[in-house]
C-alpha cells in the first residue's frame, strides 16, 4: 500500500478558498509549478492593466500633444510618445508587480529602491524591444500605429516576465558565499 505524503504547497494560499482549490490542482497536475502560475497570472493581470496604460498614455501623446519643436517629424513624435508611456507603464507594473507578484521570491529582500532599479533594467530593455518592434511594424508593414504598440507589448510579455524571475527577484547572494 502506497502511503501518500504531505508536501507544502509550491503556491502561497490565497483568502479564497476555491483559489486555493484551483491552485492545488494546478500543483498536482503541475508537479508543484502552481507558484509559478500563480506570479504569471498575476503578473498578466497587473501587466495587462499597465498595457492599458501604455496604450493610452502612447495615444494622448501621439494624437492629442503637440510638441513645441517644428522640426519634429512623425518618426520622432513616435518615440517621445514611447519613452513617456513606457515610463509611466513601467511605474504601473512595477508598484502592483513588487508587492503582489514577486514578493515572496528571495529577491524582494533587496532594498525597494534595488528592486525598482532592477526592474527598471528589465523593463527598459523591454521597453527598447517594444519601440523597435513597433516601430518595424508601422514603418516596414505599415500597421496602424496602436495596433502595432500592443502587438509589440505582447510579444515582449514573455521576455519580461523571464527576466525578472532570473533578474529582478533571483536570490540574493550572501557576503559568505
Amino acid at each position: 500500500m502506497v502511503s501518500s505524503v504531505n508536501r507544502l504547497p509550491s503556491y502561497h494560499p490565497t483568502r479564497l478558498k476555491f483559489v486555493n482549490a484551483i491552485l492545488d490542482l494546478a500543483d498536482d497536475v503541475t508537479g508543484g509549478r502552481a507558484g509559478w502560475l500563480q506570479r504569471l497570472f498575476t503578473y498578466l493581470c497587473i501587466g495587462g492593466f499597465a498595457a492599458v496604460v501604455n496604450i493610452v498614455i502612447f495615444s494622448l501623446v501621439l494624437y492629442r500633444v503637440s510638441l513645441p519643436f517644428s522640426w519634429m517629424t512623425y518618426n520622432i513624435h513616435n518615440v517621445v510618445a514611447n519613452v513617456i508611456a513606457a515610463e509611466i507603464s513601467i511605474m504601473a507594473n512595477f508598484i502592483p508587480n513588487d508587492y503582489f507578484t514577486f514578493r515572496h521570491l528571495p529577491g524582494h529582500n533587496r532594498s525597494w529602491t534595488q528592486r525598482c532599479t532592477r526592474f527598471h533594467m528589465t523593463a527598459i530593455s523591454g521597453s527598447v524591444l517594444t519601440i523597435l518592434i513597433e516601430f518595424t511594424f508601422v514603418s516596414f508593414l505599415h500597421v496602424f500605429a496602436i495596433l502595432a504598440q500592443a502587438l509589440a507589448l505582447i510579444l515582449v510579455l514573455v521576455y519580461n516576465f523571464s527576466v525578472h524571475h532570473i533578474f529582478t527577484y533571483r536570490h540574493v547572494k550572501s557576503a559568505s558565499h
